[in-house]
C-alpha cells in the first residue's frame, strides 16, 4: 500500500487532517468530514470535540456542525506572520544568487487557479539577466522551469486534471507531445528538479525545485534563471544543486516533514557552498 492510500494513526497527522479540511471549508459535520479525509468516524467525533474544548473549533448553527474557533483564527495569524514565505524566503534567495552569481526567484502556486505567479527574487549583479519581473503576471504550469517546478511534484490527480484540457501537440515556443511532457515531468520527480530552455522566454534557461509547506503539499518552487549565452552542462549542473538545497531548506523552515514532502530524501551527490551557509546557521532564521 502506497503512502498515499495508507491509514493514518499518528494523533498528529490526524488533527493535521483534520485542520487542513477545515482550511479548505469552513463547516463540517462528523459524518462528511469522516468520509473527505478517510478517518474513522469515532476518531474525527472525538477530534472535533477536543478541538472545541481547547477553542480551536466551535459549533456552527446547524445543529451537529463545527467551525474555526477564534483560538483557531488567532494562532493562524501569529503562524501567518512567523511563517511568511516572502520573508523566510528572502536570505535563502540570496545565498542562491551569491552561490550561483545568477537570479534566484520565488514562485507561489495558486490551486484555485492552477497557476502561479513570482513574488520574490535576489536579482543577479551581472550586467544581462533573467528579467524576473516578467513572472509576477500569472504564468500556466505546462510551460518553462518556473511553472514545471510546481505542476511535476503535484499529485497526480490535480496534475492530471492540469494537464488534460491541453491540446495535443502542446503550441508554444517549444511544441511538445503531452506524451513527451508527462515523460520529462516523471524524469524531473525522479531527479529532485527541472530544467527548460527557451519554453517561456526565447534565450532563457531555468532550473527549479519545488517548496512544501507544513502539510507536505506543494506551495511553489525556487527558480534560478540565467541567459543561455553563458550556459554550460556544469553550470546547469551546479545551479541544480544549488536550487535543490535552497528549496529544501525552505520547505524545512515552512514545516516540511521532509525534504520531498513525505521524508525521503534527494541525493545531493557533493557538497556546495550553500550547504555550509545553511548549515553553519548564517541564514538568519
Amino acid at each position: 500500500m502506497d503512502q498515499t492510500s495508507a491509514p493514518v494513526s499518528n494523533p498528529m497527522a490526524r488533527w493535521l487532517k483534520v485542520i487542513g479540511a477545515f482550511v479548505e471549508r469552513d463547516e463540517w459535520g462528523v459524518r462528511e468530514l469522516a468520509g473527505s479525509i478517510e478517518l474513522p468516524r469515532s476518531a474525527v467525533h472525538r477530534i472535533l470535540h477536543d478541538m472545541v474544548r481547547l477553542g480551536l473549533l466551535a459549533p456552527a448553527s446547524k445543529r451537529g456542525q463545527f467551525r474555526p474557533g477564534h483560538e483557531l483564527a488567532r494562532l493562524a495569524v501569529l503562524l501567518a506572520d512567523r511563517v511568511d514565505v516572502r520573508r523566510v524566503g528572502r536570505p535563502i534567495l540570496e545565498a542562491a544568487m551569491a552561490e550561483t552569481g545568477e537570479t534566484a526567484i520565488l514562485a507561489l502556486y495558486a490551486p484555485a487557479r492552477r497557476q502561479f505567479w513570482a513574488v520574490d527574487a535576489a536579482e543577479s549583479g551581472q550586467t544581462i539577466r533573467y528579467i524576473w519581473e516578467s513572472l509576477r503576471e500569472w504564468g500556466d504550469l505546462h510551460v518553462g522551469s518556473s511553472g514545471k517546478g510546481i505542476l511535476a511534484f503535484l499529485p497526480e490527480d490535480e496534475r492530471e486534471a492540469i494537464l488534460e484540457p491541453l491540446p495535443d501537440p502542446i503550441p508554444g515556443l517549444r511544441p511538445i507531445t503531452k506524451a513527451a511532457l508527462r515523460a520529462e515531468l516523471a524524469e524531473a520527480r525522479k531527479r529532485g528538479y527541472v530544467i527548460s530552455q527557451g519554453e517561456r522566454f526565447a534565450g532563457a534557461v531555468g532550473v527549479s525545485a519545488p517548496i512544501r509547506d507544513a502539510m507536505g503539499s506543494v506551495v511553489g518552487d525556487l527558480i534560478i534563471s540565467w541567459p543561455d549565452n553563458r550556459t554550460s552542462q556544469k553550470k546547469e549542473a551546479d545551479a541544480a544543486h544549488v536550487v535543490v538545497a535552497a528549496a529544501e531548506e525552505l520547505s524545512s523552515r515552512l514545516g516540511s516533514p521532509g525534504p520531498n514532502g513525505n521524508g525521503s530524501r534527494i541525493d545531493l551527490t557533493r557538497s556546495s557552498p550553500l550547504d555550509s551557509t545553511i548549515k553553519s546557521g548564517r541564514l538568519s532564521r
